[in-house]
């Protein structure tokens, strides 16, 4: 089998309060300042709610409640991070994180990978990458396009 060489790849990490996520800047379609959330009712608690953005509504999500069951409150510094659609969804269908802080920029390669043990134990991390200062998870996608959108 031929070994292929990876590009880099340019991500953000999401400053999370359970564990950072490393999003790459393709998926990113917008990082704005914390704006008033509309809860949605019988929505799960790591549904945050709704967000008007750009005339449109999109859904904001809390890792850190998927990952430990509880959404810690928005810290002074949070940041909504909108993501573009996930494959297979509307072109309108943006939804977006809650971050704990101001994201940074990381080019990544295949060398910053780690041990699979370094995962939270988590459906919602498809991989872990070793950083400066510590891992942060790469959320799958699949997974949390099963979760957001229940057939």
């Amino acid at each position: 089998m031929t070994e292929v060489a990876l590009q880099p790849v340019h991500a953000l990490e999401i400053p999370m309060q359970t564990l950072s996520l490393l999003v790459p800047s393709a998926c990113i379609a917008e990082v704005t300042s914390v704006v008033p959330i509309t809860r949605l009712p019988r929505s799960p608690a790591w549904v945050l709610g709704v967000i008007g953005w750009r005339s449109r509504p999109v859904t904001i999500i809390s890792m850190d409640a998927l990952v430990s069951s509880s959404a810690p409150p928005a810290t002074q510094g949070a940041k909504m991070i909108i993501l573009y659609p996930l494959p297979g969804r509307a072109s309108t269908d943006f939804f977006g994180f809650m971050s704990s802080a101001e994201p940074q920029s990381h080019t990544i390669d295949s060398a910053m990978a780690a041990d699979s043990a370094d995962l939270p134990g988590n459906p919602f991390f498809a991989a872990v990458i070793r950083l400066a200062r510590g891992v942060a998870g790469i959320p799958d996608y699949e997974a949390l396009g099963r979760a957001l959108y229940p057939k």
